[in-house]
């Protein structure tokens, strides 16, 4: 990141023509981020694509008809959608597209990287030196403890925390973290940040908006969906340095987010478990070529490698 972004960048910023554009393509049926890019790449810019011919969204941009009378009829929509970007920036939400200076750097590095992302809070420059904490959502108390007390070191250590607000060893992440005077954290949501989930996180992510920042790829009003919840994980790793898997079952969320890790080049980490259910969770993030770390907050070798600036990956992406 090239500079801050947040909320009070957030206020009192009109709403660009870009923005208003991708927020009306956003708004199609079926359409994500990796169709908006295309799209854009085609026509030349979101505002060429959302005026484009039937013929030319259909042919051109590779959009089926029901999509493509959607993006028209989104034209006499663009009021309606500048006033409820307005009311967004009211309530606090910061709507940052790719070129603007504070999109963070690892995410503008994907594959397809979400063209405009909703932030509640502030993220900084700093936050690009980050760790992801994540796991299941039903740790045992060893699970949880270990996910407090690993990111409670890292805030010490001036990192700031990322995990995704669900329940178990993110909650656990996130109040690790806070648990410090000047700890930072990132919730990264599966959601619209008006639409907070699991509902009794409404706190919390409260806290974290004031101490770091909520983010999203949906727009605010966006209810829960799997799809979301699938997509958040590339998010999660595409904003950290390294991902650390606390606790996790062998096929779950947590693992799709260590995939991303080694996809993007980041360093992975597993706390060992010896026992079922996450031994076998443990056994998978070996076989993707995960370094243990201990469960007592012992960062030194974590520390060490992030310090050293980047290196070649050793590890084996399964995707």
């Amino acid at each position: 990141m090239c500079g801050g972004v947040g909320e009070e960048n957030g206020r009192g910023a009109p709403v660009s023509e870009r923005a208003l554009s991708w927020a009306a393509l956003q708004q199609v049926e079926g359409v994500g981020a990796g169709t908006m890019l295309r799209l854009a790449r085609v026509f030349g810019s979101p505002e060429a694509a959302l005026w484009g011919s039937r013929e030319d969204l259909v042919g051109r941009g590779k959009l089926s008809a029901r999509q493509a009378e959607q993006v028209v009829g989104m034209r006499e929509k663009l009021e309606l959608v500048q006033a409820r970007m307005e009311a967004w920036r009211g309530q606090g939400i910061a709507v940052v597209e790719t070129d603007d200076v504070g999109y963070p750097d690892g995410l503008r590095a994907l594959h397809s990287p979400p063209p405009l992302l909703y932030v509640r809070g502030t993220l900084t420059p700093e936050d690009e030196r980050a760790v992801a904490v994540v796991g299941t959502r039903e740790p045992d108390r060893e699970g949880a403890r270990a996910a407090r007390m690993l990111a409670k070191e890292l805030a010490r250590r001036g990192f700031t925390v990322v995990s995704g607000l669900a329940r178990g060893i993110d909650t656990a992440g996130h109040r690790g973290a806070l648990g410090t005077e000047e700890g930072r954290t990132i919730a990264v949501l599966g959601c619209g940040l008006l639409e907070i989930y699991p509902p009794e996180n409404g706190m919390l992510a409260r806290q974290i908006a004031a101490r770091g920042c909520l983010v999203a790829e949906a727009p605010p009003e966006t209810r829960v969906n799997r799809r979301l919840l699938l997509a958040r994980n590339r998010l999660q790793a595409a904003l950290s340095r390294a991902v650390i898997v606390v606790q996790a079952h062998a096929e779950c969320g947590s693992m799709v987010t260590a995939r991303h890790a080694v996809q993007c080049g980041r360093i992975l980490f597993g706390v060992p478990w010896s026992e079922p259910p996450f031994s076998a969770g443990w056994e998978r993030l070996r076989e993707m070529g995960a370094q243990p770390i201990g469960q007592d907050g012992d960062l030194e070798a974590l520390v060490e490698e992030m310090e050293g600036g980047a290196r070649e990956s050793e590890q084996r992406s399964l995707m």
